[in-house]
């Protein structure tokens, strides 16, 4: 189990106050990864709406497109768009500081963390990978990590309606207000909010878009076929547990905020 970081205030900037990001392709279009020095705190779409802010993302960090076993090194400039393009021997493209800026190194545990969330990313959508490992801390109202908490516990190749959420959670009213916790899950794909549907089975609403969404849930019904709006007890283990305000099952935390 993951540590669950304090929920309280920070008094001075620190590690993990700064962001760092960078794209990677996929099947559905860009995703936008955004890491701290400890966990994964966002991923994008690229037709995400609404957009992640320049604040949201942080500096950006090139990855190859297919890392080596290594972490790649090099330094990222702050507010440079990602470069990218055809690369000699496919090596990380590092950008060069303009002049009266300066350069800004990426710390080895965000660079680890950007490519083994990549990597995670590629063989999910390989079909090999069902669960992601990569630890995720997400901030928000109790309220709102309690649905991501949720979100968490539906199967993969699974779907769930707001409805069902909002059950589980003691209040079958409230499925408005499970809606808009849904929508403000800055972690899409590891926190499934893509298998969140209508009553009806229909597939409504997603941030990237309906397309986007239909192909998700296409993706792991045909990597693991089987009745998807079957009623099952989760799929992984470790009750959701709260302490301070916080969130977490095996592996992630959730924050909320005070």
């Amino acid at each position: 189990m993951s540590e669950v970081q304090s929920t309280g205030p920070r008094k001075r900037a620190g590690p993990r106050d700064v962001r760092w990001y960078c794209d990677v392709d996929s099947p559905v279009g860009t995703l936008r990864i955004v890491v701290d020095s400890e966990a994964v705190i966002g991923l994008y779409h690229g037709e995400h709406v609404p957009p992640p802010t320049a604040e949201v993302l942080g500096h950006p960090v090139s990855v190859p497109s297919d890392p080596p076993a290594g972490v790649p090194r090099g330094h990222v400039m702050p507010h440079a768009a990602p470069r990218t393009g055809d690369d000699a021997g496919g090596e990380r493209i590092r950008p060069i500081a303009a002049a009266g800026e300066s350069v800004v190194e990426a710390p080895d545990t965000s660079r680890r963390l950007l490519v083994r969330t990549a990597g995670e990313l590629r063989e999910y959508f390989a079909g090999s990978r069902r669960r992601f490992d990569v630890t995720v801390v997400l901030q928000g109202t109790a309220f709102q990590c309690s649905v991501w908490a949720a979100l968490r516990d539906i199967p993969f190749g699974e779907r769930r309606s707001y409805r069902d959420i909002a059950e589980q959670l003691g209040n079958a009213s409230m499925g408005r207000a499970v809606g808009a916790a849904v929508r403000a899950n800055p972690v899409s794909i590891i926190v499934p909010g893509h298998r969140i549907v209508a009553s009806t089975g229909a597939v409504v609403g997603y941030a990237a878009g309906i397309g986007v969404k239909t192909a998700l849930l296409e993706h792991e019904t045909a990597v693991h076929p089987r009745n998807p709006l079957r009623a099952t007890a989760p799929a992984e283990s470790g009750e959701v547990q709260s302490c301070g305000g916080a969130w977490w099952t095996a592996g992630r935390s959730f924050q909320a905020e005070p």
